[in-house]
């Protein structure tokens, strides 16, 4: 049954006379009327009642009515729907991220995304280095907040940066060094080492050994932690010291010194990166809204 014929039903019922329903609907009177009873021949019952004076619903026909007018605002929604998926402003947006360095804007972000496009369902999964690595590689994801260490290994990605970091000691208050402003990390070579997990981010594990062997030593790992905040959590313990993105200090207590490193390349950054190749059009639609947020000088 066409779509078509159920709005010109619901036209004649409204208007009770095939003339106005068909002046309305911008068909010919004889066009409509073939169109009701082809809808009356589909449904096998009678819709309206008429002779030369007047045109009526049948009992039957009020019913149908009931359900044509139903189903017709379902379609149109569905229409309404389709058309703003289409065009960008409805359907689904997965974007994965790291809690630390995204603390401090994201939330705005995601309140100014959800104002202009309610209609975008936002899934947000928050994921370490070495998931977010993962997922960006497999697709799963549309859209990911992460560091730029292991990007250059995953081919078909784009992204963008949204503002530089580097790599610290992080160390109790109560450690002879906790005073200093920089250390060499040679400084450290007797200490037991915390450092994430190498699956995590085979490229931060591999920047943190090339840092050390270049201060002529091999760092003594005692434990690999799979998060920062773990890490933090062992430092605090007094486990040993550790090497963490600067960001890090967002989760820290007060008890815990940050501190540069000197020598060596420390640097890196923190990114937004997506497929190079996507047929998601909410993506777009969701880096304009960042890019206007760190052209407001947002982002940290």
């Amino acid at each position: 049954m066409e779509v078509q014929l159920l709005r010109e039903f619901v036209c004649l019922a409204e208007h009770l006379n095939f003339s106005t329903a068909a002046k309305e609907l911008f068909i010919a009177q004889p066009v409509l009327s073939r169109h009701i009873a082809d809808l009356e021949y589909a449904l096998g019952v009678q819709l309206f009642a008429r002779n030369k004076q007047n045109v009526r619903l049948t009992p039957v026909g009020a019913a149908v009515l009931g359900e044509a007018t139903t189903i017709l605002a379902h379609y149109e929604a569905g229409i309404q729907k389709i058309r703003l998926a289409v065009a960008g402003f409805a359907g689904q947006l997965t974007i994965g991220f790291l809690g630390a360095p995204v603390k401090s804007f994201f939330p705005a972000l995601i309140s100014r995304f959800r104002s202009t496009y309610p209609n975008v369902d936002l899934q947000l999964s928050q994921m370490n280095l070495g998931a977010l690595a993962t997922a960006l590689k497999r697709g799963d994801i549309d859209i990911g907040f992460t560091l730029s260490f292991d990007l250059l290994s995953i081919s078909g990605l784009c992204w963008k940066t949204l503002y530089a970091d580097s790599l610290a000691v992080v160390l109790r208050q109560d450690h002879p060094a906790a005073n200093e402003n920089k250390l060499m990390l040679s400084a450290l070579s007797r200490e037991n080492f915390i450092l994430l997990a190498p699956e995590e981010s085979p490229s931060l594990y591999n920047q943190i050994m090339t840092l050390c062997a270049a201060g002529g030593f091999s760092p003594k790992v005692a434990k690999l932690a799979a998060f920062p905040e773990n890490a933090l959590l062992m430092v605090e313990s007094g486990i040993g010291v550790a090497v963490l993105p600067r960001h890090i200090k967002e989760y820290a207590g007060s008890e815990l010194r940050f501190l540069d490193i000197a020598g060596g390349s420390t640097g890196f950054d923190v990114v937004a990166a997506w497929g190079e190749v996507h047929s998601n059009p909410t993506v777009p639609l969701f880096l304009q809204e960042l890019e206007d947020l760190q052209a407001a000088g947002s982002l940290r």
